[in-house]
């Protein structure tokens, strides 16, 4: 162990070694995580010993399902996803942020829980533009959710599942540690907001090593890549990896690393709902909000029940921010009801798109696809698999 952690993180990292249970292990390296000085000579010593956290943690959870027991009942905290689902959460606080007054603006729901603690989840329906969206008010999270505070865990696992998270500001109070409060636990549970996947891939094999790929100018280009591949090799290997092909598409931190390892990280779009938008004084809350958090937040919205004030086109907004694009399907000349979402990003969506949505024997099948496109000068034309789409497209696929 180098010399330039210092005598505290070495004699953590010792108990760290002399632990013999999963548990106490993992404590004695958060510990020793925590003590290592953070500068440019210990980087290697923290993403290394992060990727080997990272594993004791998922041994820690494959053991927690082994023995748990069967025939449990059906957890409320088990949501039936609908449509697209918004998640909406805040920190633990009394009077609360107003969670329950937000759903039940957008959807007319639970309007005898305002004002009252909600233990469990609660669920709306809010419709725009034929597209439902499926409003979640989650119980406030705990310091300490990430551990299993307050139901945490659970509260977590349908946020890892949710299409956008709703970070619900009280503009009363104090806006940053309600926020810092929030992404910390979920920092801890593994849930990155608003970043988007790195751009490295890890996967196993069953012999030759550990194998390094640069695989783009981007990646070639990087600074000490022979070093680099040197600490990626070590992070992968103490992550459990013994022979693998690791593939680099860009830019990337050591962090990333471990972050590809763990199968628990997912990436999650994530908004600010600012609450108590009416009161005197949160005016200037809400632009020093939206002012320090932007670069984290790209989409910051103020709202209040009492003046019921919230974007009437609150579903257009969510859907250009998920980056999604509503078009309909036809068939026989009969157009469906419900419009089909398709995401818009990095590319404009095809035909091909939608075929493999629908379900992949009809692209494998294609032939034709016939596009209604209202206010075009060729209204309706017959295209093929690489055709852009544009939103409210009309499509109708033809088969051989």
């Amino acid at each position: 162990m180098s010399s330039n952690i210092g005598s505290e993180a070495s004699a953590a990292y010792q108990k760290y070694l002399d632990a013999s249970s999963i548990d106490e292990k993992i404590k004695r390296l958060e510990e020793f995580i925590s003590l290592v000085p953070k500068h440019k000579a210990t980087e290697k010593i923290v993403a290394l010993n992060k990727s080997r956290l990272a594993k004791l943690r998922r041994e820690q959870e494959a053991e927690k399902i082994r023995i748990k027991t069967t025939g449990k009942k059906v957890s409320p905290f088990s949501i039936k996803k609908e449509g697209i689902q918004l998640i909406l959460i805040s920190d633990y606080h009394s009077p609360g942020v107003g969670k329950t007054s937000l759903l039940n603006l957008l959807t007319g729901a639970a309007k005898d829980k305002i004002g009252k603690f909600t233990p469990i989840p609660e669920i709306g329906i809010y419709e725009h533009k034929k597209v439902r969206y499926q409003i979640v008010d989650m119980p406030s999270i705990m310091e300490g959710a990430s551990s299993g505070i307050g139901n945490g865990r659970e509260i977590i696992s349908q946020l890892r599942a949710c299409d956008l998270i709703c970070f619900c500001v009280d503009l009363s109070r104090d806006y940053r540690e309600q926020i810092d409060k929030l992404l910390d636990e979920l920092k801890k549970s593994h849930v990155r907001i608003n970043v988007p996947h790195p751009p490295i891939t890890i996967e196993k094999t069953g012999s030759n090593k550990i194998q390094v790929f640069y695989l783009t100018n981007e990646a070639r280009e990087l600074n000490d890549v022979e070093d680099l591949t040197e600490k990626i090799k070590e992070i992968t290997h103490a992550g459990g990896v013994r022979n693998g092909i690791v593939k680099v598409f860009g830019k990337i931190e050591l962090d990333h690393v471990v972050d590809a390892l763990n199968p628990s990280v997912v990436y999650k779009k994530a908004i600010i709902l600012g609450t108590k938008g009416d009161l005197e004084l949160t005016k200037n809350t809400f632009d020093e909000l939206e002012k320090s958090y932007s670069n984290l937040f790209p989409l910051v919205i103020g709202t209040s029940v009492k003046m019921r004030k919230i974007p009437g086109d609150f579903g257009k907004i969510v859907l250009t921010y998920l980056h999604k694009m509503k078009v309909y399907t036809m068939n026989k000349g009969i157009v469906a009801e419900k419009p089909l979402l398709i995401d818009s990003t990095p590319n404009k969506p095809t035909i091909r798109d939608v075929a493999i949505k629908i379900h992949r024997s009809f692209y494998e099948s294609f032939d034709h696809a016939i596009v209604i496109r209202k206010d075009a000068r060729q209204e309706k034309k017959k295209v093929g698999l690489e055709y852009e789409l544009e939103e409210n497209d009309i499509i109708e696929l033809h088969t051989k």
